[in-house]
């Protein structure tokens, strides 16, 4: 009741001072949209630096401001790009022509959809969109149709909405059938084969605050092959977040209303799991971001502790007691050098002052660190990435899931763990060569290195806090090394291909049942000596009208 007094008084301030609204670009642009590989490469280069941020998505406006500032530098003859570069950055002006059509800058074809209607204030686009997946392995086939519409747009120029809606078949696919009255809300055993998700939400504000609600991503923290804070989870989940930028300082605030995957062996009914976080980045000098955020984990009963955006979370914990779980990241990114740009974030899991990290186990941590660099070597239109990401045993997990019944105060959304996808103890190499052989062909060579423990590495199992001493990459370690090269055509707003090869060495290759929790009676053990080699190829076709 609290929460929902909260939210109906700032929408009155905004109803009341339309004035203080901004129109249509507050939606935000999905994680997968071809611009941030753009934004990121400008940002590499240098000529965003006093533009960056790792709390995404952006929205449709912010991305407008970049543009912007970006055509100044280049109208004043400070700054020169490639022909590449120019095209692409053409292509992202008509993607966002409404945007920049709003701060002033008129005269932008924009992109053709199959709905664009306007009436006064009133403003709806729609589009149909049509995917084609396709994954020849060999060890298996998969093939996933997808068919998907979205809808956004803006009521009285103060309101925004925003709804992606799509499903997908995957023939001959199996999901697990439980007695648990609430499944997954993408399978159901009544129509096996066939997902449905939708990602909806609005958003109000101007462009300094805004208050968005309903389902959407969320990705906090650097990284390009993941993030080891807060990554973006499919299925979305629903949550209230509040996004506020003033002077040298960006702050994002998030309620999340989570759903985990316990099963009736843990427990009879499906509790109520909710996620509070908030980040806070500075940029003290032109091409310097700091960050540091909390994420805190709770579940049973909606705490109002963790709906004061600006309450630290420690401070909270100390006054309730431990009823979740706690974590905290610190990260960087400097562009101070052009043409390169660096990262490194630190995650904490229940931080412990009597103890050490690297050796108790209710001490969870992760570090990733990496680079960009835009034009190495002078050669034109190429990138290079390198990152490195490590998630110590135990990390992500908490002692909640050890009571009975188990309370899911694990760092995860469904299955998927809210931090960095390769789960705890595990860690990550991965680096990019890539080249712009035009606007619409990208091509990449990648290396992909994976090592994950046998020990600390389930996400329900946790380990005894009194005597046990952890060791990273402990017991058996499935190691897997994928070499691969792709190429990407598009022709931004109607239709994208994109073809990839890779070529896959396994050593002691686990099956899926030695994945599981210690009690789960399918239960396998970790074994050695099983290596495969596999050939994979993904095609993936995506139309857009």
């Amino acid at each position: 009741m609290k929460l929902l007094k909260s939210i109906l008084a700032i929408l009155t301030v905004f109803l009341i001072f339309p004035s203080l609204v901004f129109p249509t670009a507050l939606v935000n642009v999905p994680l997968d949209h071809w611009s941030y590989q753009l934004i990121q490469r400008f940002q590499a280069k240098g000529i965003l630096r006093e533009h960056l941020s790792n709390s995404r998505p952006y929205s449709r406006g912010e991305m407008a401001k970049m543009l912007i500032y970006i055509s100044q530098l280049e109208a004043n003859g400070s700054l020169k790009l490639t022909s590449v570069e120019s095209n692409l950055l053409n292509e992202m002006k008509k993607e966002f022509a409404e945007e920049l059509k709003e701060l002033g800058h008129t005269g932008i074809p924009g992109r053709k959809n199959l709905v664009d209607w306007a009436d006064g204030d009133l403003r709806l686009i729609g589009q149909m969109n049509l995917e084609q997946d396709i994954i020849l392995n060999t060890e298996n086939n998969k093939f996933r149709s997808t068919l998907g519409f979205t809808f956004y747009g803006d009521f009285l120029k103060y309101l925004s909405f925003y709804n992606y809606s799509r499903a997908s078949y995957e023939p001959d696919k199996e999901y697990p059938i439980t007695k648990q009255k609430q499944l997954d809300p993408r399978y159901y055993p009544s129509r096996v084969g066939w997902s449905a998700l939708s990602d909806a939400y609005f958003v109000l504000g101007n462009s300094k605050v805004s208050l968005q609600a309903g389902k959407d991503t969320i990705l906090w923290g650097p990284g390009y092959h993941g993030v080891i804070g807060l990554s973006s989870i499919e299925p979305a989940f629903d949550l209230i977040r509040l996004h506020a930028k003033m002077w040298i300082v960006n702050f994002t605030s998030a309620l999340g209303f989570l759903r985990d995957d316990l099963t009736k062996e843990y427990r009879s009914d499906v509790p109520e799991k909710y996620l509070a976080a908030h980040r806070f980045e500075i940029l003290p000098y032109p091409g310097v971001c700091i960050a540091w955020q909390e994420v805190y984990i709770y579940a049973e009963k909606l705490n109002f502790q963790f709906l004061n955006p600006i309450m630290p979370y420690q401070m909270a914990e100390d006054y309730l007691g431990d009823i979740g779980n706690n974590t905290m990241e610190g990260d960087i990114e400097i562009t101070l050098i052009p043409g390169v740009k660096t990262y490194a974030s630190l995650f904490l899991d229940d931080f412990h002052t009597d103890a050490s990290p690297f050796t108790y186990p209710g001490w969870g941590w992760a570090i990733l660190g990496g680079g960009m660099m835009a034009d190495p070597l002078g050669i034109k239109n190429t990138r290079v990435i390198l990152e490195y990401a490590r998630v110590d045993p135990w990390t992500y997990i908490h002692k909640g899931t050890q009571q009975n019944p188990p309370i899911p105060t694990a760092y995860k959304h469904f299955d998927e763990p809210l931090g960095h996808w390769i789960g705890p103890n595990a860690d990550d190499l991965f680096t990019e060569i890539g080249w712009y052989i035009n606007k619409n062909l990208y091509s990449k060579i990648t290396y992909n290195r994976i090592r994950k423990g046998e020990i600390g590495s389930n996400m329900y199992d946790v380990p005894d806090y009194k005597t046990g001493v952890k060791k990273f990459l402990e017991g058996i370690v499935e190691t897997k090394n994928e070499f691969g090269i792709g190429l990407k055509y598009t022709t931004f707003g109607k239709f994208d291909i994109d073809l990839d090869y890779r070529y896959i060495k396994i050593k002691n290759k686990q099956k899926d049942e030695a994945l599981l929790p210690k009690s789960d009676k399918r239960k396998q053990p970790w074994k050695t000596g099983w290596n495969t080699t596999e050939n994979e190829v993904e095609i993936s076709l995506k139309f857009k009208y």
